[in-house]
């Protein structure tokens, strides 16, 4: 009888159900928790691809421009010996002995009653 009034003075303290339901918000609160953790970790990866692409794009127009950098920098060096040459030759026209020489050497004028001797020299031999 000892057994029997105890056990019917002892009480549950959650029924069965209570125990059902208080589980099923246990899986339901980790399953939401999983899923909000997914998406959380999907985010900062699709951020993490973008920034990475980014970085990659910007790195291939970077090394592109320093190429066209490089180019200019061959051309423009060109450009400037060409132009200093220009300017010599420019400068020695403005001398009317240079352009007296030139004329005589490369179209072969004279001047009036001067006469022209071609002499060989020694590394002018023809055969």
């Amino acid at each position: 009888m000892g057994r029997n009034d105890n056990s019917e003075k002892i009480t549950q303290l959650r029924p069965d159900s209570q125990v059902r339901k208080l589980k099923s918000r246990q899986r339901k609160f980790k399953e939401v928790h999983r899923v909000r953790r997914n998406r959380i970790i999907a985010g900062f990866l699709v951020l993490f691809l973008l920034l990475g692409f980014q970085l990659v794009v910007t790195h291939a127009r970077t090394k592109k421009v320093e190429q066209q950098v490089a180019t200019n920098k061959t051309s423009l060096a060109q450009v400037k010996s060409n132009n200093k040459k220009l300017r010599e030759k420019r400068d020695d026209l403005k001398d009317s002995d240079y352009v007296a020489k030139l004329i005589r050497y490369k179209y072969k004028y004279t001047k009036a009653n001067e006469k022209v001797y071609n002499v060989n020299e020694q590394g002018d031999d023809k055969k």
